[in-house]
């Protein structure tokens, strides 16, 4: 479908997320989407307008408030004269599927699987699997994260794997970059948190700086968490491990950054390492935007990583293992791979430039026309939804749905016995030392090691 052969109108939120990575992704999203789709943007507050102001409410008032959500969806769907919804606010996402299911409205919903496996998001994705239909194009960024989302209902082989896009920089931008590198700067962009490994990344550069006192690391990104509580004790405890491996002067924490500010730190960087082990990664744009620069990437062989760096040829896999309850970055092997690459000029060049071809794959312009070829085809298709006691099956212990469940691969969740609906609405709480032996059924592959360590 060509830009000027916009056919779907699509309608979105216009507010902005809250963190500053999905805002990055999101608002980039969106510019591109809307030069192959119309798009019509809706306030947040005519969307939470349809909750009665706040899916508290809704809740509060639950079953009887379904029965007003539906209605408002349906004006909505009306008043902005739209065919799909994407669901750029995905907190909202099973509520508005159920309300579309209560009165059989017939608009299709597009939707991101950005992450998986986190807590928060595996309550969300076992209320979405009943709704889930064949006018709705849910994207999956990896092959990796649609087998675990398969992992929990079959109901997800309806998921198309489609990478994220980027807007390319001129050959011109990035040649002059590489050119100008001297082999010192390594680069970690993203959140700050501990599902994140940052402490392994210090101690990982710690090694780099023993063998190359030059060498400096820049880590760009906001502390997040589930609470204050939980932000300022990593923040204490990074601090504390700055100090002690004497890293003051070779560590830069920028704090978040973003636009010309995030570009520059790519384009004056060597390397970027990302050992991250965050049960809701599946993908890693980050690795896609060091391509864009061509910046060789070392990462950790955990989930969508794999498919977006190729070992040996524009980065390198760093050995994961999950054969204990928590998964585990190789910092030796991590170590090893950056100083030969900071110290081997002709090998970073090599993986630099490779880098930077490999990135042509990733242009949105040619991944946005396949997704809305899959929303063209979405559109058309057969309407089949079917009129079910949505609060009902929504008080359905999830141990009794194996027909639409893979309960072989729940059963270690500890609200296995419980209702869907509390399983939705529920606080996600569970610390992540817990958390990561109890999806391991799910997501145990997600963590790899390459053929060179089995041998």
């Amino acid at each position: 479908m060509s830009r000027r052969d916009k056919k779907l109108r699509i309608g979105y939120s216009s507010g902005s997320a809250r963190m500053l990575n999905e805002r990055a992704i999101d608002s980039k999203w969106v510019h591109y989407l809307g030069q192959y789709a119309e798009l019509a943007p809706i306030p947040p507050l005519s969307l939470y307008r349809m909750f009665g102001g706040s899916t508290k409410r809704l809740l509060r008032d639950w079953p009887a408030s379904l029965q007003r959500l539906s209605q408002e969806l349906r004006k909505l769907q009306t008043q902005y004269r739209i065919q799909t919804l994407y669901l750029n606010i995905p907190a909202l996402a099973p509520y508005l599927m159920m309300g579309r299911a209560a009165l059989g409205i017939e608009l299709g919903f597009l939707f991101i699987a950005h992450s998986v496996v986190s807590e928060h998001w595996l309550r969300q994705w076992l209320a979405i699997a009943p709704f889930l239909n064949e006018r709705d194009v849910l994207l999956c960024s990896s092959e990796s994260s649609k087998e675990a989302l398969c992992r929990i209902s079959d109901r997800y082989r309806m998921a198309k794997v489609i990478p994220l896009g980027i807007e390319l920089r001129s050959s011109t931008e990035v040649n002059e970059a590489i050119r100008q590198r001297n082999g010192t700067q390594v680069l970690s962009i993203g959140r700050l948190e501990d599902v994140k490994n940052i402490q392994s990344l210090l101690r990982i550069f710690a090694t780099v700086r023993d063998r190359l006192p030059e060498a400096r690391l820049a880590i760009a990104g906001e502390y997040t968490g589930r609470s204050d509580v939980q932000i300022e004790s990593y923040s204490a405890q990074i601090d504390q491990l700055v100090e002690r491996l004497d890293l003051g002067n070779h560590v830069t924490f920028t704090g978040p950054v973003e636009g010309d500010d995030k570009e520059t730190l790519f384009a004056q960087s060597d390397l970027l390492i990302n050992v991250s082990t965050d049960p809701g990664e599946t993908f890693g744009y980050n690795l896609i935007e060091a391509k864009t620069w061509g910046v060789p990437v070392i990462c950790a062989n955990w989930n969508g990583f794999r498919e977006v760096v190729a070992d040996g040829e524009d980065g390198m896999l760093i050995d994961c293992y999950w054969d204990t309850p928590y998964p585990v970055v190789d910092e030796r092997q991590a170590a090893e791979a950056a100083l030969s690459l900071l110290a081997d000029h002709e090998a970073r060049r090599r993986m630099s430039r490779k880098a930077a071809e490999v990135a042509q794959r990733y242009d949105y312009r040619g991944i946005f026309p396949i997704i809305a070829e899959e929303m063209e085809t979405a559109s058309a298709a057969v309407w089949n939804i079917e009129h079910e006691d949505i609060p009902g099956m929504m008080l359905r212990k999830l141990s009794e749905q194996g027909e639409l469940y893979r309960l072989d691969h729940l059963r270690m969740l500890p609200f296995l016995e419980q209702p869907l609906f509390r399983i939705l609405t529920s606080p996600s709480e569970t610390p992540l030392k817990q958390w990561m032996p109890l999806i391991k059924p799910i997501a145990h592959h997600y963590a790899g090691r390459n053929v060179h360590a089995e041998h």
